[in-house]
Parts: C-alpha cells; sequence; structure tokens
C-alpha cells in the first residue's frame, strides 16, 4: 500500500507496487497492493487494515525512525491504532539462500514476529532460525537456557502453521545477535512491550544501524494471534533486548 501526497506520485508508486506484487507471486505469496492520494496517510491506513481485514501491515522505517529511535507522529498512531501485526523494514543486504534468524524470549511481539519470521522463510524456501540464550557462565545450580522455550515455540508454529524451525543458543546482548544474523536473509526482531514509551529501544536501535541483513520490527496487532499457546510459557531476558 503506498499513500502519497499528490497524484504525481500515483504512477511511480502503482509501478513499485505491481513490481513487488509480481515478484511476491511468483515465490507463491498472496499479497494485495493499492495506492492513492491521502491528506491523512495515519488515518487512511488504519481504516484500510481494519476495513481489508489486512493480517499485516508492513511499513518501510523512516529514516528519523532510524536516527533517533522513535517514530514520528504518523507512524506512532498507525502502531497504536492498527489491528493487525505491523512490521517496519530497515533496509540491509539480504544473503542468498540464509535463514530467516528470529530472536525469541517468550513476549508478547515475541509470537507475531515468529509468525512473520515463518512466512518470509516459506517464501523463500530458506531455513527459519530461532535464537534464545544460553546459560549464564557462574548461573545457579540448575538454571536454565532457553532450549525448552524454543522447543515449545518450535512445537507451536508447527501446530498453527506446519513450519519447523531450527534452534540455536547465544550470548545474551546486541552482540550474540548480530554475531548470528551475519550471514542470513533477514532478522525479524519483536519490538518491545515498553515501544509506546521508549521507541525502538538503544538496544534495537544497535541492530537496525548494525545488522548486514534487513531488519524487520513487529509489533503484534490488537487482534489475537495463531501461534501464541494459550497459558504463558518461561520468558527469558535479553540483556537490552527485553525488558
Amino acid at each position: 500500500m503506498a499513500l502519497v501526497r499528490d497524484a504525481g506520485a500515483l504512477a511511480g508508486a502503482n509501478s513499485r507496487l505491481s513490481e513487488a506484487r509480481a515478484a511476491a507471486v511468483q515465490r507463491g505469496v498472496r499479497v494485495r497492493v493499492a495506492a492513492f492520494t491521502s491528506p491523512d496517510v495515519a488515518g487512511d491506513a488504519v481504516r484500510l487494515v481494519t476495513e481489508q481485514d489486512v493480517a499485516l501491515l508492513l511499513l518501510d522505517a523512516p529514516g528519523d525512525l532510524l536516527e533517533t529511535g522513535r517514530p514520528g507522529p504518523n507512524l506512532a498512531s498507525i502502531m497504536a491504532q492498527a489491528v493487525c501485526d505491523v512490521a517496519l523494514v530497515a533496509p540491509g543486504d539480504s544473503a542468498a539462500g540464509g535463514a530467516v534468524l528470529v530472536p525469541f524470549a517468550g513476549h508478547e511481539h515475541d509470537w507475531a514476529a515468529l509468525e512473520l519470521g515463518a512466512w518470509l522463510a516459506a517464501a523463500h524456501t530458506v531455513p527459519l532460525r530461532l535464537i534464545g540464550v544460553e546459560a549464564r557462565a557462574g548461573a545457579v545450580t540448575g538454571a536454565r537456557d532457553a532450549s525448552r522455550l524454543l522447543a515449545s515455540a518450535s512445537l507451536a508454529l508447527q501446530r498453527g502453521m506446519g513450519v519447523a524451525a531450527e534452534s540455536a543458543l547465544v550470548p545474551a546482548g546486541v552482540g550474540g545477535v548480530l554475531a548470528a544474523a551475519r550471514d542470513t536473509r533477514a532478522l525479524v526482531v519483536a519490538l518491545s512491550e515498553r515501544w509506546q514509551r521508549e521507541g525502538l529501544g538503544e538496544a534495537r536501535l544497535a541492530l537496525a544501524r548494525g545488522a548486514r541483513p534487513p531488519v524487520l520490527f513487529v509489533r503484534r496487532g490488537l487482534r489475537p494471534g495463531g501461534t501464541a499457546p494459550p497459558a504463558a510459557l518461561t520468558r527469558f531476558t535479553w540483556s537490552g533486548l527485553h525488558g
């Protein structure tokens, strides 16, 4: 969907969307595209995703967001009101054949990121890889790593979407995620549950700036998703990524 300020930009917007749709159809992905002029970008975007029963609204991450980590008024309004999942795409290089990588800690927006990661992996016929926090050196006896959480998430994904996921453990923090994402096709990262107060936050902003592949930041929609289990699972904290 392209909402442009004046009629002169319509032709270019329609052309770009048609090319994107054709590429998606070739990969077996069903998408709908449209462009029109709008004096109220946020209001029209929120209205359309509701009227058209949209599952995912995919937006380019604007320059000011990648500069400051905070969404401007239009983007903040869309993210706060859209009933569907919203993903913000920070540009990068896609490694041919690389996996789609999803850091997963069991938080609210992680399930939406997991679902989007599964869609991307299936569309590109590449593996889906979940990463979680490894056990800390010197942790108390009996402390667990995140492997059980990743296994549960993979089982939920197989049940809901028929997609299996690989899993790997990495050190907590931005460095562990960046290292794991080095040769991947895309990095799909859930927003913090505090995104309305904090925006991207320092850690996610560092991922947007430092990751080689494109980074998609995902906010779960106001409607319930289909992958999360009915009962809450144990959550793991990424230092700086989740509160």
